[in-house]
């Protein structure tokens, strides 16, 4: 006869053991011990801050608090503003205004079809905005630029451009020149659009490098194109007195004035490395909120932590 009482305190060693083992096997996130502080008061601006930090977390991130580098908007990609600004800045070389008269002009359109071809060029759709701009005089080197100044787009309503900031915004670069005389050459070496906020913060909305740049012969026998190369400069090279006449757009890519970039940070470690310090260095007086996001992460789960120190930087 089986002797239950046996089996039965068999059944309850057995389920002890495997509590046992599965409890002394058990795998958990690491909790993390996470702590770090500048390590003087302040600073001054050029001089870098040593922040000491506690601790060995698998990952760490930091966010400076300078513009462009702050954790509140790290998820930011919309940004409401009645200051948006656009410089950018000219190089001309060659020819006379005499015999070539307004041979670059910028022009805004927000009716513009986004068709780059002369036919889907239709000039009612573009508003000259020139006369708000500083353009280059001729230079006698390739390198002397002149700016634009800085103009708020939002302003430009005397020269017949009323934003619709909902809407995408193209820009042209448009070139005129007519053979018989030599026609001028243009670089433009910078196009910075920004959008200033409410809370005077200063956001990138666009450059010469992403505005994405078209060439196209609105006179259709032009015999020279705009280049935008990796230099990150665009050029048009105009020519002697018998190269044919040309007008010639680089027209950009439909540009939203309210989308901008999140704010990044910077990934100082992995679980790979140990850090005890990091220095940063900041370039404008002022009192700057930097973060740090620490965390462990394994297949069992994460742990994270953030840590917010201010940073005092002096002149």
């Amino acid at each position: 006869m089986v002797n239950i009482n046996n089996m039965m305190k068999k059944i309850s060693l057995l389920s002890l053991l495997l509590i046992g083992l599965f409890g002394c096997n058990k795998k958990e996130v690491i909790v993390l011990d996470f702590d770090v502080k500048p390590e003087k008061s302040s600073y001054k601006v050029g001089e870098a801050v040593n922040f000491i930090i506690t601790g060995n977390p698998d990952q760490v991130l930091f966010f400076s608090g300078a513009e462009g580098h702050k954790y509140a908007y790290k998820d930011r990609t919309q940004a409401q503003s009645d200051q948006i600004t656009l410089e950018f800045a000219t190089n001309r070389r060659y020819g006379l205004d005499a015999q070539q008269p307004q041979s670059f002009r910028i022009l805004a359109s927000q009716t513009f079809g986004g068709t780059y071809t002369s036919a889907g060029v239709n000039p009612a759709d573009w508003i000259d905005i020139t006369s708000a701009f500083t353009l280059s005089g001729t230079q006698s080197t390739d390198v002397a630029y002149v700016s634009s100044g800085v103009v708020n787009l939002t302003s430009l309503t005397s020269l017949g451009l009323t934003l619709d900031k909902a809407k995408p915004i193209y820009f042209a670069f448009k070139y005129t020149g007519v053979t018989g005389t030599t026609q001028p050459r243009w670089w433009v070496n910078k196009f910075d659009i920004k959008t200033i906020t409410t809370d005077a913060q200063v956001l990138p909305v666009a450059s010469i490098a992403t505005a994405g740049w078209t060439s196209v012969k609105v006179l259709a026998t032009s015999p020279v194109s705009w280049i935008f190369g990796t230099d990150n400069i665009l050029k048009f090279q105009g020519g002697g007195a018998t190269v044919g006449s040309n007008q010639v757009w680089a027209i950009s890519a439909g540009l939203s004035l309210t989308k901008v970039q999140p704010d990044t940070g910077v990934a100082l470690k992995n679980m790979s490395t140990r850090m005890d310090a990091y220095q940063h260095t900041y370039t404008i007086a002022g009192t700057y909120t930097a973060t740090f996001i620490a965390s462990n992460v394994n297949i069992y789960g994460e742990s994270k932590t953030m840590k917010e120190v201010q940073v005092n930087i002096v002149p």
